[in-house]
């Protein structure tokens, strides 16, 4: 075979498949461009003394020591950022998955209760935590229904006890409306005949839900935990709509700080937080996975 028919054959070969790299080549240079060299960028400097005025200066890992070290209000928001997690992941999904099981039965307008479960997570953030702001008002609809009651006001975003609680319960009201519907395509999928052929073996309701809707739903529940903890980890936009990081910095999270110091010009120091974000979704996302194999 010589030199110029292999040639040619190469050149017929990228002819065939001209057009498929051509469709490839646009989200390959999306994500080197968007993505790759950003990140690689804000990884150097978060080794970097940098506020993107002066001439960077190498620090090594000094501003990652700084974060555990010396940085106590990085703690705190990592601390808040944790704690909205479980309050969210603890109730969201169950939440979710109980209304999606009610839904599962022989209801009339399943599509009606279905979309307005739904309609929160279309709904904006920034409206939705300004509707919440308005209902934890010290005149809003809460207060009013306590006081109707005989109970005194609660200052639901002013309290440090129960601030981050309060922008918890109106990120699970936003958001348990996906849950639901994932989990109801999920539970509509599994074969009926499963359950009647435990219905005929004596299985009660509980038994199926644990040794047939449990095990079906093991995928879908790991995909909903890995996109909740992800998403809860990086929570800002109702904390910058309704308390601001506040009251004395309990509802402090980690973007949210994060933001704060890009604000102050702390580029090198702001990646660093960043890069530590990172590594906490990684890790969760690896032993949700893990969880979810075995």
């Amino acid at each position: 075979m010589t030199a110029g028919s292999v040639s040619k054959r190469s050149m017929q070969k990228i002819q065939n498949y001209l057009m498929a790299y051509a469709f490839i080549a646009v989200p390959v240079l999306s994500f080197v461009v968007f993505l790759l060299i950003p990140m690689v960028v804000s990884f150097w400097w978060s080794l970097n003394d940098y506020n993107g005025l002066q001439p960077a200066k190498f620090v090594g890992l000094q501003n990652y020591i700084e974060l555990f070290t010396k940085d106590k209000n990085f703690i705190n928001a990592l601390r808040n950022t944790t704690s909205f997690v479980l309050l969210g992941m603890g109730i969201g999904p169950t939440l979710g998955l109980l209304t999606a099981i009610l839904l599962n039965q022989k209801v009339r307008f399943l599509s009606i209760f279905r979309t307005a479960y739904y309609l929160p997570v279309m709904t904006s953030l920034v409206v939705v935590s300004t509707i919440w702001v308005m209902l934890y008002n010290q005149n809003g609809l809460f207060n009013t229904l306590l006081g109707s009651l005989g109970f005194e006001a609660v200052g639901w975003l002013s309290d440090p006890k129960i601030a981050l609680v309060s922008v918890a319960i109106a990120s699970i009201w936003q958001g348990f409306g996906f849950e639901t519907v994932i989990f109801l395509a999920a539970l509509q999928s599994i074969p009926r005949e499963q359950y009647e052929a435990a219905m005929i073996d004596g299985a009660s309701g509980v038994q199926q839900f644990f040794y047939i809707t449990l095990p079906a739903l093991r995928p879908v529940l790991a995909f909903v935990y890995i996109y909740g903890i992800i998403g809860s980890y990086q929570i800002f936009d109702q904390v910058f709509v309704m308390t601001s990081g506040g009251p004395m910095q309990s509802t402090s999270t980690i973007v949210y700080f994060l933001f704060g110091k890009f604000q102050d010009l702390r580029l090198g120091y702001a990646s660093a937080i960043a890069y530590v974000l990172f590594a906490i979704l990684v890790i969760f996302s690896f032993i949700a996975f893990k969880m979810e194999k075995e």
